[in-house]
């Protein structure tokens, strides 16, 4: 069976051109431990927001500035075994320096749904 090794992320449906190493947190609710005096352990619940990082290399027709105003919109992370994970609602939280012509962008938005 073969394992993830590429992806592919798309933002509202272009193809960004993303090095190896781009990750998904898929977000969604996130657990946390609540110990009490009586020797049990309960939890509380939080909605995580889903984050996707890349590190875009940088040619004329990558747009920072509309990478960096996006919101709204969808987030793809499709995997080179066919898995493709959907970030709606989504939104670029940090687009880093352009430097050596790259640049790290960072996008949120409402937990990932598996297509």
């Amino acid at each position: 069976m073969q394992n993830t090794g590429r992806v592919t992320v798309k933002v509202n449906g272009d193809t960004l051109r993303s090095k190896p190493g781009a990750s998904l947190k898929i977000g969604g609710v996130s657990r946390e431990a609540v110990p009490n005096d009586q020797g049990t352990v309960d939890h509380k619940e939080a909605t995580e927001a889903a984050e996707v990082k890349c590190t875009l290399v940088h040619v004329a027709t990558t747009d920072l500035i509309a990478l960096r105003q996006m919101t709204g919109g969808t987030v793809n992370y499709e995997t080179d075994t066919g898995v493709v994970y959907v970030v709606p609602g989504a939104f670029t939280t940090d687009v880093g320096e352009l430097n050596d012509g790259e640049v790290e962008v960072t996008f949120m938005g409402n937990p990932a749904e598996q297509l």
